[in-house]
């Protein structure tokens, strides 16, 4: 899980533009300023792109954290 969240957060960076942000599985939006529905939609484009995975639309709506999403790759991934 360590290697995901790292690999994640250069990301959520990347997105984000913040080369400083450091994500926890608590992480949300409501705790990065930028982290905007727009943007929220970028990030997890970028992380369907880097795993190659697809997330249904009731999954990414229900993501309220980094948690969640890790959570979710993770299932994807094996």
């Amino acid at each position: 899980m360590e290697k995901l969240i790292a690999d994640v957060n250069l990301i959520f960076r990347e997105v984000l533009e913040n080369a400083s942000l450091q994500i926890t599985t608590e992480t949300s939006a409501q705790d990065i300023n930028n982290w905007d529905s727009l943007n929220h939609v970028m990030l997890i484009a970028a992380i369907e792109n880097k795993y190659d995975i697809s997330f249904e639309l009731d999954e990414m709506i229900n993501f309220k954290n980094v948690g969640d999403i890790l959570t979710a790759v993770k299932s994807k991934i094996g």
